[in-house]
């Protein structure tokens, strides 16, 4: 059946290649900014009498890059220095050597910075030379053993593929490894691509993936110890430069069965629609209320990845206690401008239910002691018991019927979830999206987040 699809898909590549690929003015223009901080660097490590190597990394370097994105990595591999020099002096000699240009200060497992030049961006992280990444080491240190290996192996149809690839993940919602997201990585993507040959193999392939997908490009994997070290991944794919390390921790179950789903649709009837620069977002007719939940705070001062971290495991924390309470939160959404204010969208079944729960209880011929036990729960909770033929039944008032009342407590109850700074939240109940006003970019955020469905999945 897929052979007389193979034209269709063909033209599908071709249209979306066109529309993902850098132009070369594009690439000249990144190439500039990239000899411009590497004169700039190298200039600052001579004045630091610093021994050092200056190396673009991330997609550009690799050649992956998609056309949407005006940015470079550029990696600081310093010599004869330790982590702690890494912590206490890179963020004094970054900004020093960068003093006259527009700056943001970073961190994550160090500090770092952010070169935004009209309208281009370039991530400039410091980081220890290591002659192969170190088992307890920093994160970064891998990257440029992840670049190198990649224009290694990856020749110039494979980074189209590549391209491919990122685009159909990125299309259907699930491209990136950030804490919000949890999604396939650039690299991963980039793995995917090696392993499988090219897009369509990695996505003919996706499609059947079942249980624990395992993915050992170099043979070089220890599957018994990387299954018990990530044994909550449903895929394990071995870091070629790194075989103690599953490049694919990041990956959700959420995000695996989106991807599998995606490509079982797409070999079905492949379209545009799966690919970023083509998806979209179809409004539904839903009647569903919803609530947003608005926080506010001074979150300049915090790393993005922070902030978003705490939105997505409070309103994971929401959705847990939601449900322990009788509520039933149909789908959640964070979004923060990374700068004063941050969102959780919540969509609900229903936001009040009835002050009085059932519960059903043991059966009459159970354990005397299981029996007693919920009785005396019931007793407990000024509760009441019934006898329903074969077995029990209890019944309690609830401790809270309307779900914004129970947020408010979780706010106070669970305030070290919240992201760092946050001075207060508001909540606001909506009951007709059309209605509601707010201002437009979080109304347009809601109805794409809460009240819509992305078109690959309705293309059937």
């Amino acid at each position: 059946m897929m052979y007389d699809k193979y034209d269709e898909i063909n033209k599908i590549r071709k249209e979306v290649l066109e529309k993902i690929k850098p132009s070369s003015l594009q690439l000249k223009i990144l190439e500039n900014l990239s000899n411009m901080i590497k004169n700039k660097l190298n200039s600052c490590l001579r004045s630091y009498n610093l021994d050092a190597i200056v190396e673009e990394e991330g997609s550009f370097a690799k050649g992956t890059l998609l056309n949407d994105k005006w940015e470079l990595d550029m990696f600081i591999l310093i010599k004869n220095v330790n982590d702690s020099w890494i912590n206490s002096n890179a963020k004094d000699f970054l900004v020093g050597c960068f003093k006259d240009y527009p700056i943001m200060i970073k961190y994550s497992q160090h500090p770092y910075i952010t070169l935004l030049l009209m309208g281009l961006e370039a991530d400039i992280v410091p980081t220890i030379y290591v002659e192969k990444p170190r088992e307890n080491g920093m994160g970064v240190e891998r990257t440029p053993f992840h670049t190198r290996y990649v224009n290694r192996k990856a020749d110039g149809s494979k980074k189209d593929e590549i391209r491919l690839l990122k685009s159909f993940l990125k299309g259907i919602g699930i491209y990136g490894a950030e804490t919000h997201i949890e999604g396939f990585s650039g690299y991963l993507s980039e793995l995917l691509v090696l392993y499988y040959g090219n897009f369509l193999n990695a996505i003919i392939n996706a499609s059947n993936w079942k249980n624990q997908v395992f993915i050992d490009i170099e043979g070089n994997g220890d599957f018994q110890y990387l299954k018990d070290k990530y044994s909550t991944s449903n895929i394990i794919v071995v870091d070629p430069v790194d075989p103690k390390r599953n490049a694919a921790a990041a990956v959700s179950n959420k995000s695996l069965n989106t991807f599998i789903l995606a490509s079982k649709l797409f070999l079905r009837n492949p379209s545009k629609v799966f690919f970023h620069v083509f998806s979209y977002n179809k409004p539904t007719k839903i009647n569903a209320p919803s609530l947003l939940i608005n926080c506010y705070g001074n979150y300049g001062e915090v790393p993005p990845e922070e902030i978003w971290g705490k939105l997505k495991r409070f309103s994971e924390n929401i959705k847990i206690n939601s449900k322990r309470y009788g509520f039933n939160v149909l789908k959640t959404a964070i979004y923060t401008d990374e700068y004063k204010d941050a969102y959780i969208g919540l969509l609900l079944e229903n936001n009040i239910i009835s002050q009085f729960e059932l519960l059903r209880g043991p059966l009459i011929e159970d354990d005397i002691n299981n029996i007693i036990g919920f009785i005396n729960k019931r007793i407990d909770e000024q509760g009441i018991v019934l006898i329903d033929n074969d077995k029990l039944l209890g019944g309690r008032n609830r401790k809270f019927i309307n779900i914004k009342e129970l947020i408010k407590y979780l706010i106070i109850k669970e305030n070290n979830l919240l992201p760092k700074n946050t001075k207060d939240c508001r909540i606001e109940e909506i009951f007709d999206i059309n209605g509601f006003k707010i201002n437009g970019g979080i109304k347009e955020w809601l109805i794409n987040s809460l009240y819509s469905m992305p078109a690959w999945i309705t293309n059937m």
